[in-house]
Order: C-alpha cells, then sequence, then structure tokens
C-alpha cells in the first residue's frame, strides 16, 4: 500500500468516524432526555448507542495522525504539540467515555444504580481525568488552530471552530447542563453540541485529504486546498 494510499484511507476513516460519533452524540443526547442515568443504561438502544460512538471514536483517533501529516509543513512544532494533546484529551473524552458508556454503566445500572445516579458523588480520579482532558484539549486546539486562523492553512474557518468546541463544551457543561441529561431533548443536545463542533472540523478535514494528492503530504505554508 502506497503512503498516498494509506493517507486517503486514513482521512475517509477520519471522516466517516467523525460523522458516526455525531450520530452516537445526537441519539445518546435523545435517550437521556428526562431519565436517571442508571435508567438511561437500562434502554435496549444505550449499548447499541455507545458502541457505535466506541468504533466513531476509535476511527477519529486512527485519522488524527494522518490529518497532522496534511498540515505538518505548515504547522511545525506548535501544531505537532497541539496534535498529541487534541489526541489525548479525545481518548478521554471520545474513546473512553464511550467504552464506559458501553461496558461499564449498564453493569452498574443493574448492579448498583446508585452509583450513577445524578445525585452520586464524582469519584476524584474522574474529575481530575476530566478537568486534565479538558485543559488538554483547550490548548491543544488553540495551538492546532493558530496556523489556520493566520491563513497558512485552509479552510481558515477550522481554526475557528477547534477552539469553539472546547468553549461550548465548557459551556455545555457548566451553564446549559450542569447536573448532566435534562427532560428537554434539544437543551441536552445543545449541551453536547462541543465535540459535535470539534468533529465537523476534523471530518471536514478528513473528507479533503480523502481526495488530496501526494503534493499535500508536503505542502508549503498557505498552499494547503
Amino acid at each position: 500500500m502506497t503512503i498516498l494510499r494509506l493517507y486517503r484511507i486514513s482521512g475517509l476513516g477520519l471522516a466517516i468516524g467523525a460523522a458516526l460519533f455525531i450520530v452516537h452524540v445526537i441519539a445518546r443526547s435523545m435517550v437521556t432526555a428526562g431519565l436517571e442515568p442508571s435508567a438511561s443504561a437500562m434502554q435496549s438502544l444505550w449499548i447499541p448507542i455507545n458502541a457505535l460512538g466506541v468504533v466513531g471514536a476509535m476511527l477519529v483517533s486512527l485519522g488524527l495522525p494522518a490529518m497532522y501529516a496534511r498540515v505538518a509543513d505548515s504547522s511545525g512544532r506548535m501544531g505537532l504539540i497541539g496534535m498529541v494533546l487534541i489526541a489525548v484529551a479525545w481518548m478521554f473524552f471520545g474513546v473512553f467515555l464511550s467504552f464506559y458508556g458501553a461496558l461499564v454503566m449498564p453493569w452498574l445500572a443493574e448492579k448498583a444504580p446508585t452509583l450513577v445516579a445524578k445525585s452520586a458523588a464524582v469519584p476524584t480520579a474522574f474529575v481530575v481525568a476530566f478537568i486534565l482532558g479538558l485543559l488538554a484539549w483547550i490548548l491543544g486546539t488553540v495551538l492546532f488552530a493558530i496556523p489556520f486562523i493566520r491563513g497558512h492553512i485552509r479552510p481558515g474557518w477550522v481554526g475557528y471552530a477547534l477552539p469553539a468546541s472546547t468553549l461550548w463544551t465548557l459551556i455545555g457543561d457548566l451553564v446549559i447542563a450542569p447536573s448532566g441529561p435534562v427532560s428537554n431533548f434539544a437543551i441536552n443536545l445543545l449541551s453536547n453540541l462541543g465535540p459535535v463542533i470539534f468533529l465537523i472540523a476534523v471530518g471536514y478535514l478528513g473528507w479533503q485529504m480523502r481526495s488530496g494528492s501526494a503534493n499535500e503530504l508536503s505542502t508549503e505554508p498557505g498552499n494547503v486546498a
């Protein structure tokens, strides 16, 4: 398999993974509306929805290195650090939380529902991991977005969408739905738009990679289509 073909396959996988995870976010926002977490996890669609999230998150994770290769010459060391931080954050917010939802939450909901209730105390380790993951996501998206905002890489809107995704995640978790899922599906979805904005941006880049040329692997600043 040539490098170009692997590059294109990675881009297609990234785009498909982003689309699958967006569907996962929408479906999860729907099934959790108005329900206790334990009740949500016992629904028949819960495991398939989270399994879809796992597949989507894994495809995105596998596609991120190729996405960095697309812009490496124009983003430099700053972009590399940003991409590493984004990948670390995505392993928690995308991969780990989806695995937890698919494998652990249904078991806890059946055996110890009080541990996943809204009123349950959140383990300190989880809080620390969440904060560190969010900090990595914020710093990573800002660093990776700078070349897009400066016009070295196109499209420029990606540079604004990436940090906006982390800002919206903060708004969703702290302002819109600070206590978790609410009864209204629209508000639930609104609180979860942070990852969706991020995935729209990286999915678009992946779709561009799908039909990219060999020259895209070593572009000069400002010449990325």
